[in-house]
């Protein structure tokens, strides 16, 4: 997929995002565009080559990992 289809299917479903102004965007926003992301990548067939490790080098990685629930 190129960066440009991608673009269509975020603006298709945040017209919001479609303008040059700027948007605000919540916690709750933020996660459902990951979600969606992670999910059209799914449906395409995209693999999870390098699962997450449990721990990793970097604090920074850690907090932001325990702060998505994802650690």
């Amino acid at each position: 997929m190129k960066k440009s289809q991608l673009w269509k299917i975020y603006v298709a479903k945040n017209p919001s995002f479609a303008g040059d102004g700027n948007i605000t965007m919540s916690a709750r926003g933020l996660r459902k565009l990951f979600e969606q992301t992670w999910d059209y990548a799914y449906e395409q067939g995209e693999p999870e080559n390098n699962p997450m490790p449990n721990v990793s080098e970097s604090k920074a990685v850690d907090d932001l990992l325990k702060r998505f629930g994802m650690f």
